[in-house]
């Protein structure tokens, strides 16, 4: 099961998904009751997810419930911006840059200090 987790602070998530953290909780911790198999995929997207005490949380989190198998941290990219601009929008997060391999290093070496294995 792939699981989506696009922030651990409920302010931040409220803000990228308009939803709210909880459910999303909830239902990794059912997948983890029922043993299903999880992958976990984070979105690092500097200046929105990239916080230490939000990653710190997300992986604190993962670690307690034995069935996720990874965390895919997935850069920010701009990929996206074409189709915005075709559809004649504008591109919410056109001034983020995608994170630097420091940054990526930083995150993965703070999932691997709670045990949890990310790619």
């Amino acid at each position: 099961m792939l699981l989506d987790i696009k922030s651990y602070d409920p302010g931040g998530y409220r803000r990228l998904t308009g939803a709210h953290l909880e459910p999303t909780l909830r239902f990794a911790r059912r997948l983890a009751d029922l043993g299903r198999p999880v992958w976990v995929r984070f979105v690092l997207v500097p200046g929105h997810t990239d916080a230490e005490e939000n990653v710190d949380g997300l992986a604190r989190f993962v670690a307690t419930l034995g069935n996720v198998e990874r965390v895919d941290v997935l850069p920010f990219h701009r990929m996206a911006a074409g189709k915005y601009a075709r559809l004649g929008l504008a591109f919410p997060l056109a001034a983020v840059r995608p994170p630097d391999r420091a940054l990526l290093e930083r995150v993965h070496a703070q999932f691997a200090a709670h045990g949890v294995t990310s790619v």
